[in-house]
């Protein structure tokens, strides 16, 4: 299960998104202008940042290189997640260190492939006949194939 973190000031607009990745699994946390996504990252680091481009105050711009130029946050990519699909704000976001733009609207499929590729590995489930296996001495599978 990995944390995200979406920061956008249109909650009703994310919330199909939180629900879908809750379902998914996911812990989804929501700050809903920049100085809340800065005190929780403070608090909490996510394995992903969706940020939103266009809000009030302090844009997603500012916070995008606001995060990339803090050392603590170095390891924590930033998707941009915005309405905005121009080429300036394309090239800018990725200029500044977003790891991927995705464009609002874009079906749950396309959304989701996106954000799961830069989500940490989850390991695959063991199948328990290999641990079975891996722990059995050499005597034990003897007398398992003398049975």
């Amino acid at each position: 299960m990995a944390k995200l973190l979406i920061v956008d000031d249109e909650i009703a607009e994310v919330r199909p998104l939180m629900v879908l990745l809750r379902q998914e699994g996911h812990d989804v946390c929501c700050a809903t202008t920049p100085g809340e996504a800065l005190t929780e990252l403070q608090h909490n680091l996510p394995d992903l940042i969706l940020l939103d481009l266009n809000m009030p105050h302090l844009n997603g711009f500012d916070l995008l290189d606001a995060i990339e130029d803090d050392s603590r946050f170095f390891d924590v990519p930033v998707a941009i997640y915005s309405g905005l699909s121009d080429e300036a704000s394309i090239a800018r976001a990725m200029k500044l260190g977003a790891c991927d733009y995705i464009v609002k609207g874009m079906n749950w499929d396309q959304t989701y492939k996106r954000i799961k590729a830069h989500l940490p590995a989850t390991p695959a489930p063991m199948d328990e006949t290999v641990v079975e296996t891996a722990f059995q001495t050499p005597e034990a599978g003897a007398a398992t194939a003398a049975m």
